[in-house]
């Protein structure tokens, strides 16, 4: 296992690495040129930090859980520590919180494993958390050994993501109702719930038919929050014929340069905006009781790839439309697809014949 994988630095132009600590609010940076030597000063320094803590030896789960997320959070996304919080706040400190980190025994992190097992996700992310906080404690000298290292994650079954058929696309598309164009882009574009929301005029170039993807938002407590892209790359998607009159639509009739905003105070959506715009188009669609349509903004994505796959694109094609940071997930997806259109038993019965004739 490499150990140095999970540790963050910089390098800086005269060759050295750095890395940036934060405790407390204050900043600390370490020099080295060597990345085990980096890491050895990055553990002494935690160290030193979890020795504030009064009588480390006896020190609770909850205490210690809480300093580590002080001494994790340095050069973090906003969503990854607030994951850490969630994780460490809601299911590590009140089932393991009180206990004193050498008295935590193997049981007790597989018996917190098993009271989760109804969300399995959150779960393994759970156990993951359990294990790193238990490695630092052996680095500062607190336990010999990791009593969760052996724990096996509980198996995740993955629904089968569904795109939308013939007759939601067709119904999506000639939908009048006034958030249908959200939906229409994020259909035939790809794009990502959190890339949609900042789109704003400048990022829509209707000459050469092309949208740049070059922010996103977090949505915290449902505010959104501005940042780079999940991968910190800018991708240029095209904008297809079906949807370009829409786009020149929601161009000429944007709000403060936003192509989506709410309709109170023309300000950038939240999530719940989004959920509720969600909620009224789908009752609008489904007010004709011939109708039964349910769909989800991550849906309309894998309609795009699938969609990607039956036009003939390319795996690293699809892969940049996407802005996937690897093909592994337009390959599964590309996979899954093959497998269906395949079909095995004339194939197979094919060959025969062939051989035997």
């Amino acid at each position: 296992m490499n150990k140095y994988k999970d540790m963050t630095y910089t390098i800086r132009t005269d060759g050295r690495l750095m890395k940036k600590i934060t405790t407390n609010g204050k900043s600390k940076y370490i020099y080295s040129k060597d990345i085990k030597d980096l890491y050895k000063q990055y553990i002494e320094f935690m160290h030193n930090s979890y020795n504030g803590l009064s009588d480390i030896e006896n020190i609770k789960m909850k205490n210690f859980a809480i300093k580590w997320i002080e001494l994790n959070s340095a050069g973090k996304e906003i969503r990854t520590i607030e994951e850490y919080k969630s994780i460490v706040n809601n299911h590590i400190i009140p089932s393991l919180g009180f206990k004193k980190i050498k008295d935590i025994k193997k049981y007790d992190v597989e018996q917190l494993l098993s009271d989760m097992k109804n969300t399995p996700t959150t779960a393994n992310k759970t156990l993951a958390y359990v294990k790193r906080i238990l490695n630092d404690a052996i680095d500062n000298d607190i336990i010999i050994k990791n009593v969760a290292s052996n724990i096996k994650p509980l198996k995740v079954i993955k629904n089968e993501r569904m795109p939308l058929t013939i007759n939601e696309d067709n119904l999506l598309i000639n939908s009048t109702h006034k958030y249908a164009p959200f939906f229409i882009l994020m259909r035939y574009t790809g794009i990502r719930k959190e890339e949609i929301i900042p789109l704003t005029v400048d990022d829509v170039d209707l000459k050469n038919k092309t949208i740049s993807i070059n922010k996103a938002v977090v949505l915290l407590h449902n505010q959104p929050i501005v940042k780079t892209t999940k991968n910190n790359r800018v991708r240029t998607i095209p904008i297809l014929d079906n949807i370009y009159d829409i786009v020149v639509n929601l161009v000429n009739n944007s709000k403060n340069g936003l192509l989506f905003v709410k309709e109170k105070d023309g300000k950038m959506l939240t999530d719940v905006a989004v959920r509720r715009h969600l909620e009224s188009f789908l009752y609008s669609i489904n007010k004709n009781k011939e109708n039964n349509i349910k769909f989800t903004c991550h849906q309309l994505r894998h309609s795009y790839c699938t969609m990607l796959y039956y036009a003939g694109v390319k795996i690293k094609k699809a892969q940049a439309l996407m802005g996937h940071a690897s093909a592994s997930m337009v390959y599964e997806v590309y996979t899954h697809l093959d497998e269906q259109r395949e079909n095995a038993d004339d194939l197979i019965n094919n060959y025969i014949k062939n051989c035997v004739n």
